[in-house]
């Protein structure tokens, strides 16, 4: 089996062991300690204004009074250090030296491995990326002012977070309404979930 395939398999049934347990922890109190199960859902069942907490992305940045007014001088720049990194990555980077300097242990290299791949593939797509809008803002600053204007499209997030506001507690009343049931069928399943993640390891 491919390492890749197998650790990602690992990983679900773990999840899925710990997920199985809380969801059987939770459904024998259910049928056990229905008002203790209550006052926990009471507990954490808090409303958060996210209205005020977002409103910091709803600006917008200004970036032509600095780089319009100088294109020249900010394409070089921009071209420059995007040539200097693609340089470093495709040339001087070597990703074997660097775990072995990192020390990292021979269970955990196939991860990061991976991880520091799709670092140095980001690298460069940024890198490639700089390269062409370096060139744009020396040879045509203003084709790439217009299709940035185009990029910059608004989006409202107010519906989104009228939804998120929003307290449903449909769920809560059924469940408590029928805790045995509730309860027998998240036992079942948890007990399910935790079988097959356990012997999935076999």
């Amino acid at each position: 089996m491919n390492p890749l395939l197998e650790i990602c398999l690992d990983a679900t049934a773990i999840l899925t062991i710990v997920w199985g347990i809380t969801g059987l922890l939770l459904s024998l109190g259910l049928i056990f300690f229905p008002e203790r199960i209550r006052s926990i859902d009471k507990f954490f069942s808090r409303n958060y204004q996210l209205k005020e907490r977002l409103t910091y992305f709803d600006q917008s940045i200004q970036n032509e009074p600095f780089i319009y007014r100088r294109p020249m001088l900010f394409g070089i720049l921009f071209a420059a250090g995007s040539v200097v990194t693609l340089l470093f990555l495709f040339s001087q980077l070597d990703i074997d030296h660097l775990m072995a300097v990192l020390h990292i242990k021979t269970s955990h290299r196939l991860l990061w491995q991976m991880a520091l791949e799709t670092l140095v593939l980001a690298g460069k797509l940024a890198g490639i990326i700089g390269v062409i809008i370096g060139v744009f803002l020396i040879i045509a600053p203003k084709r790439l002012q217009r299709i940035e204007g185009r990029l910059n499209a608004w989006v409202a997030t107010q519906p989104l977070v009228d939804r998120l506001d929003g307290f449903n507690q449909v769920v809560n009343i059924f469940s408590f309404r029928h805790p045995l049931l509730i309860g027998a069928i998240g036992t079942i399943l948890s007990l399910t979930l935790i079988t097959l993640s356990i012997i999935s390891f076999f």
